[in-house]
């Protein structure tokens, strides 16, 4: 398997400017015109360069590359610390314990174990962990309700970590790892086929975080179907007139923009001819 950060040079805690400086050092160091007794080797050299730089420079597939191959992301790394399963009936003893069932695949049994502690009443795992395992094991018993389809749960988890981590400005590619989740969870397994009033606290928790432009424009315009089903086109009218000024050329809203008679700046001139 070839390592996407050993070919540009960093560690798979750089940042995106790091990458970015890896890149551009590498592609003048192999160009072909600057190894001309060596084309083909230089040719080689680059394609590697450009397929790493191509999957890292971006969050959402560094993420999954990360989660691949159990680099970046901090919850693939608890499995290179935690060397062996601690004994004791302490409560860190017995958090670290959860962990360490996480990361060597034992989740039904991890979160048997968490689901017991939360039921003593005061029990929070993050006073029996350092904050490192603390963010491995959170992330990764959201993911375990995640997958037993208890979206409630995996979405509050999600949610408390990300606005953690958004304080103590982690790297983006892991923030956008949680943003990518909570957004699957508020608009397609929690915000899809149900009443308007719940698909639109959905796309509200979501606009909670830092997301781009584009993506709050899309659930601005989610929202504003909502309002417009529950007869509320006062609201879906304004959530509307904010996509649009966060993403002009905005596609698949031309239905809603009909039944509110809604004429984004953009198209005014259009709509007037027709």
């Amino acid at each position: 398997m070839l390592d996407h950060y050993k070919t540009l040079g960093v560690s798979c805690d750089a940042t995106q400017e790091e990458i970015k400086k890896a890149f551009r050092a590498l592609t003048k160091q192999f160009h072909p015109d600057r190894n001309s007794e060596h084309t083909q080797w230089a040719t080689a050299q680059m394609k590697r360069v450009i397929e790493a730089n191509r999957v890292l420079a971006n969050a959402s597939t560094r993420a999954l590359y990360d989660r691949r191959h159990g680099l970046g992301v901090e919850p693939m790394r608890a499995a290179s610390r935690l060397k062996h399963r601690r004994e004791g009936d302490s409560l860190p003893s017995q958090s670290e314990r959860i962990l360490y069932d996480l990361v060597s695949g034992k989740g039904a049994q991890a979160v048997e174990d968490f689901e017991r502690l939360v039921r003593l009443g005061s029990f929070r795992l993050r006073d029996h962990l350092e904050l490192r395992d603390w963010i491995d094991c959170w992330f990764l018993l959201a993911e375990q309700y995640a997958h037993r389809k208890q979206f409630d749960k995996a979405l509050a988890m999600y949610e408390e970590l990300y606005h953690s981590e958004e304080t103590r400005c982690r790297h983006s590619y892991f923030m956008n790892e949680l943003a990518d989740r909570i957004l699957q969870i508020c608009c397609r397994d929690l915000g899809a086929g149900v009443a308007p009033d719940q698909a639109a606290a959905c796309y509200l928790r979501a606009l909670a975080l830092n997301l781009a432009k584009p993506r709050r424009a899309f659930l601005h315009k989610k929202l504003a179907e909502c309002c417009l089903e529950m007869g509320d086109d006062e609201n879906a009218r304004r959530h509307l007139g904010i996509a649009f000024e966060l993403k002009p050329d905005m596609k698949g809203a031309t239905k809603i923009c009909r039944k509110l008679h809604y004429a984004p700046a953009a198209a005014k001139p259009t709509l007037a001819k027709e």
